[in-house]
């Protein structure tokens, strides 16, 4: 039984999110479409997805919520995944680069050390987070929340101080991480909260560094040692930055779990990323350009993280936009980015309706 549940979990935390996103990954180019590539866009897909199901459920739904937001997600991630997987079989030479980019065929002796370093701090941080889990204040109400969805499958309609009925609490309930946390524990069978604090970081940790290794390649293309070094001294910001309660790094490793830590430290350097990729481009191809509908899934995905994070996403995406377009002297870049940020837009916009209703 155990080892169906913990099967199910990959296959919804590894195996999904890959399949989803084969269908956003023809918008990589084809050096870019790596494991950690697909894997990546393949969770922006996700979340986007779950915000644009979510919250319509939770304005509307006061009993049965999470179910009824169980089953719609459930089907339209498996519609995706079969899709995805199809293309897959299909396009098979447009994805050849998925191991090439990934797993070299042949390293030097620096850089079988550097990656072995690099791994033992990975696998660190990975057995700090499983075995030391982290306990503060905020346990009391986001993990409570992920756990009354489970249990009494309803969404913010309890106050978790007290266990009453309660109107329904905007402040937090559009940003859905707790949520898609319980939602991994009903597909699997395992209580929301031994997802949220021991399954949940680990997932969360790899898919950061899946980032900073995709950030790693575009900042040293072809240098496959500066890329472990760039990934070395990453995990040492990490394991180290935790000078204060706000540092990104702190929340990285005591509170992974956390739509906050999710804003920081994966959503805000995936817009670097998809810049990155944009940018190292002598020319805008049509390719190049259509990672802007990336941007736009995005924008709406931080949104599972934080109300105020889709603010943030959608005031760099712009910021960088402006600076892209005067970088390569096109107005229509600018215009690109800025109509990416329009389901950013339209999820605070609902917020603010909904906090005055």
């Amino acid at each position: 039984m155990i080892v169906l549940q913990i099967l199910m979990l990959i296959f919804c935390m590894v195996i999904l999110p890959f399949g989803i996103g084969v269908l956003p990954g023809r918008w990589l180019k084809k050096e870019d479409r790596t494991l950690t590539g697909i894997w990546i866009s393949g969770y922006l897909v996700l979340f986007a997805l779950f915000e644009l199901v979510g919250i319509p459920v939770v304005l509307f739904t006061v009993y049965h919520g999470f179910s009824r937001l169980c089953l719609i997600f459930g089907l339209l991630a498996g519609v995706g995944f079969l899709a995805g997987a199809v293309r897959l079989l299909k396009k098979k030479e447009d994805y050849s680069s998925l191991l090439e980019g990934s797993f070299p065929e042949k390293r030097t002796v620096e850089e079988w050390v550097y990656l072995v370093l690099f791994a033992l701090l990975l696998g660190f941080q990975l057995y700090m987070a499983f075995t030391r889990a982290s306990f503060d204040g905020d346990d009391a109400y986001y993990g409570v929340q992920g756990l009354i969805a489970q249990q009494q499958d309803t969404l913010y309609r309890i106050n978790p101080n007290t266990g009453r009925s309660a109107p329904l609490d905007i402040r937090h309930a559009l940003a859905l991480m707790p949520i898609y946390e319980a939602f991994l524990g009903k597909m699997s069978g395992i209580h929301a909260t031994i997802i949220a604090h021991s399954a949940a970081p680990i997932g969360l940790i790899l898919l950061t560094y899946a980032l900073y290794f995709q950030i790693g390649r575009k900042l040293f293309p072809g240098k496959r040692t500066e890329i472990l070094r760039f990934l070395i001294l990453m995990a040492l910001f990490q394991i180290f930055g935790n000078v204060s309660i706000y540092t990104s790094e702190t929340f990285f490793l005591t509170r992974t779990w956390q739509g906050k830590s999710l804003c920081g430290n994966f959503m805000i350097p995936a817009i670097f990323w998809l810049y990155l990729c944009m940018f190292r481009k002598a020319s805008l191809t049509e390719t190049t350009q259509r990672l802007f509908f990336l941007l736009a899934f995005l924008n709406l995905a931080s949104g599972i993280s934080s109300s105020l994070g889709v603010l943030l996403t959608c005031l760099l995406t712009a910021g960088l936009g402006l600076l892209f377009a005067i970088s390569k002297r096109r107005f229509g870049i600018l215009i690109k980015a800025w109509l990416s940020c329009i389901p950013g837009a339209v999820y605070m916009l609902t917020y603010l309706i909904a906090s005055h209703m």
